[in-house]
């Protein structure tokens, strides 16, 4: 078993390559101020140039596009907030995005909560269910120009995401009886039985058929992908089998605020089927992370994308308090997975609308593997278990 130690991994040293356990020590403090969120970690020196890939792609798998492809592939992606928790199960469409950021929530009944990002195949039951967004979503979104599908949010967060309508178009469920939803009564929520925050079904075909920002354009490519026929950079990484890591946050009735995420890898299938085990303070179990029609979410790819936040507001705004994430003007580390390997470096963004920049430990550009992704965003100091 290993344990990522992110400060050695910073300071340029050969990371990871011996078994044993080592803690994972905090890369730095959170941010005093909210907005910027510029983190005090260095940034990689040298900072690489990406080689520029000019093969076509589905932009949010880097599937290269195949001949008449293009045509299809011209609409805008549709991202739809899905709450985890014990009682949002079991979800439905999840299994089906080609991006899925996995949230903190801090504070709330719900410790983590979905950003899950469709387009290059859309869930004909929908996707479900659907809760409202959070200032992270801006940054995260921002570079491809998507539809934002949500059931609000506060005040000063809709008016956030709207202040920044040129790179996203948001869509709340309240008021809209389009096509593009569906308000149901699903019943096996949990013992407490129906919940009506639980009832609301986004349709991202629908969606993305109506969506008017970058209606007849293909998306920017989200991540760096290897050119065809180059090997991505976990083809020399270090070999592993599972992944484990905590969220933590406001405890609920019974539970002791923490929320357990596990990937495994499977060699046959070639993805990593996902787990979680829930706040509870007697009896925590795993749980196989499946949708309604029993589907077991496995995606390609896994990262780690380590992240600085806390409950907080963006400097200018006010009200309640929500998860502030350090992403605009930010770095961290992270750590990719895929086949069976990993490797780790450091990220860093720019503007709101500008895309990640990955860069491994001996400072060259990351290389990723096509194919879906979870990207998973604990607290910046997290303990990650790694077999």
């Amino acid at each position: 078993m290993r344990l990522i130690d992110r400060r050695s991994a910073l300071a340029g040293m050969a990371a990871l390559a011996v078994a044993g356990c080592t803690q994972t020590p905090p890369l730095v403090s959170p941010p005093t101020t909210p907005e910027p969120l510029v983190p005090n970690s260095p940034t990689p020196t040298p900072t690489p140039t990406p080689t520029i890939d000019t093969t076509p792609r589905w932009p949010l798998t880097g599937v290269p596009l195949k001949d008449g492809e293009e045509k299809k592939a011209a609409h805008q992606a549709v991202a739809v907030k899905v709450p985890v928790e014990k009682r949002s199960f079991p979800q439905s469409g999840v299994d089906k995005a080609d991006i899925v950021f996995w949230e903190s929530q801090g504070k709330s009944y719900d410790i983590t909560r979905l950003c899950a990002i469709f387009h290059s195949k859309f869930p004909d039951e929908g996707a479900n269910p659907v809760r409202s967004t959070r200032p992270v979503d801006v940054g995260l979104l921002a570079p491809i120009k998507p539809i934002l599908a949500c059931a609000g949010a506060v005040a000063w967060v809709i008016k956030y995401v709207k202040k920044n309508k040129k790179y996203i178009e948001l869509r709340e469920k309240y008021g809209d009886r389009s096509d593009r939803w569906a308000y149901k009564i699903i019943y096996g929520w949990w013992k407490g039985g129906d919940k009506e925050d639980k009832r609301i079904i986004a349709y991202p075909k629908n969606l993305s058929k109506r969506a008017t920002l970058a209606k007849n354009a293909i998306p920017p490519v989200y991540f760096p992908y290897a050119a065809p026929g180059e090997e991505p950079s976990t083809a020399n990484g270090i070999p592993a089998t599972q992944v484990t890591l905590t969220h933590k946050g406001g405890a609920a009735p019974g539970g002791d605020g923490k929320e357990d995420h596990r990937y495994a890898f499977d060699a046959k299938k070639n993805n990593w089927p996902v787990s979680i085990r829930f706040q509870e303070k007697v009896g925590k179990k795993w749980m196989k992370y499946t949708v309604r029609n029993g589907k077991r979410v496995a995606p390609a790819n896994v990262m780690v994308l380590f992240c600085q936040w806390k409950m907080g507001v963006l400097k200018g705004y006010s009200g309640h308090k929500e998860p502030i994430y350090s992403i605009v003007n930010g770095a961290d580390k992270f750590i990719y997975f895929h086949e069976g390997k990993y490797v780790t470096g450091t990220w860093t963004k720019g503007k709101v609308n500008e895309p990640f920049v990955f860069t491994l430990d001996d400072g060259t550009p990351l290389k990723m593997a096509t194919g879906s992704i979870w990207v998973d965003m604990p607290q910046h100091d997290s303990k990650v278990t790694i077999k």
